[in-house]
């Protein structure tokens, strides 16, 4: 029998030796480390102070469809071991540390244990001590040790050992990831950044400026970059080609199509004639209908002023059709639009010819300004479009783009603006 005096001696060595794991652990670990160097740290200081023979980490991550089958999915793994545990093993351990959130010991393959249809002889387990990873937010993943070196298995020792571990570098793992999460954001920030000004460079800045005519444009997307477009390039001394288009959805994925729409009518301006805008739309419609994915379509209206006999000729694929403003009134229309772009890829499309009067005001636009929304879910309306082209129509064409934007704001009232914005304004002298 054991005498007291060792059996307290060897005790308090093993206090230490807890004590000294524990520190050295707190020690090398940060939240400015990645969570994979954490989760080395955590498994190679366990393994060494239980005496284990392989160890694992792996973290678990809130799926982003809260109604889906599973709460988690795997993250990421760590091993310290020449052979991985299998896949299977770790969704075990997860699903029950998932319902019962409390260590779990172990010792022989051969007595009834809770990780049913886990045989551990063919596996090559002889024990298992995992302690759940407990954050504020939850159970964040699992800290498992495989095989303890010596026949005893793990002991009380161990467990409560491995407990303390799992409670103290929880939330050091969750801060790491945290501290990833920021990171990324802030590098997808500046991206967005610089795709935002890349963006707006490609759109016209400067009022075109002729005789007896003024164009000018105004785009203020929903989020960074956005999927609306405008475009106004002079021709000649008397053709000016005016575009405007609305990419269905906002982001990047709509930003993307908007500069391949964009990049087509740019491209084939460059070729020479463009007067055959009904052919310019098949193209355009066939390339989006080809790269693109299904659901993805663009409202677009596109075409040619002239500005001596002040006609506009223009084709309009499910696009607000033009609003023209004369002598203190709006001029009815009874023009029809075509489908919108990237819907059917044979469709035949049909130009159209508006007459603008001397001293009237022609405005493009897309549904951001008349769909826009204030706190009460009430719509601006086209109706307001209207009265609010009459009331500006003596202002130049930019400034009746900027008094647009602010009474759109005003009706909004605080409300945040949940459509991309573009207007683009013809104003005939």
């Amino acid at each position: 029998m054991a005498d007291p005096a060792n059996r307290e001696l060897e005790r308090l060595r093993n206090a230490v030796a807890e004590l000294s794991s524990l520190n050295e652990i707190s020690s090398a670990i940060n939240s400015s480390m990645s969570v994979d160097k954490i989760s080395s740290i955590i498994v190679d200081k366990c393994i060494k102070h239980t005496n284990a023979s392989q160890g694992v980490v792996f973290l678990l991550e809130e799926k982003l469809e809260p109604d889906g089958p599973d709460q988690f999915k795997t993250f990421v793994r760590t091993f310290d071991s020449r052979e991985d545990i299998p896949f299977h093993m770790h969704m075990s351990l997860a699903g029950w540390m998932l319902k019962n959130r409390q260590l779990l010991v172990i010792n022989s393959p051969q007595e009834k244990h809770p990780l049913v249809g886990m045989n551990f002889e063919k596996l090559g387990i002889n024990s298992v001590l995992a302690a759940p990873l407990m954050a504020q937010k939850g159970l964040i993943g699992v800290l498992a040790l495989f095989n303890k070196r010596d026949q005893t298995g793990f002991t009380t020792t161990d467990k409560r050992f491995l407990g303390i571990v799992g409670t103290q570098c929880a939330q050091v793992v969750e801060s790491a990831r945290l501290y990833l999460q920021e990171r990324k954001l802030d590098n997808l920030r500046e991206e967005l950044e610089v795709a935002k000004k890349i963006q707006q460079g490609f759109l016209p800045k400067n009022s075109q400026i002729s005789e007896n005519t003024a164009c000018y444009g105004i785009n203020i997307p929903a989020k960074e970059i956005g999927g609306d477009f405008f475009d106004i390039v002079t021709r000649s001394e008397e053709e000016t080609f005016i575009s405007i288009g609305d990419v269905v959805g906002k982001g990047v994925p709509a930003a993307l199509l908007m500069a391949n729409a964009q990049a087509v009518l740019r491209s084939q301006l460059q070729q020479g004639d463009t007067t055959d805008f009904a052919h310019l739309a098949g193209t355009l419609n066939y390339l989006i209908c080809e790269f693109t994915n299904p659901g993805q379509f663009i409202t677009g209206l596109f075409g040619s002023f002239n500005k001596r006999t002040r006609v506009f000729k223009f084709i309009d694929a499910g696009h607000p059709l033009p609003l023209i403003a004369h002598n203190g009134k709006t001029l009815p229309q009874s023009i029809i639009p075509d489908i919108v772009f990237g819907v059917l890829p044979g469709i035949e499309f049909h130009q159209h010819e508006l007459s603008l009067p001397e001293n009237s005001v022609m405005i493009l636009y897309t549904d951001g300004v008349s769909e826009a929304e204030n706190v009460r879910g009430e719509q601006f309306g086209e109706a307001k479009v209207a009265s609010v082209l009459i009331e500006c129509a003596n202002l130049s064409a930019k400034e009746i783009c900027e008094y647009f934007v602010r009474k759109v704001a005003e009706f909004s009232g605080g409300a945040p603006q949940s459509d991309d914005l573009t207007i683009v304004v013809a104003k005939i002298n």
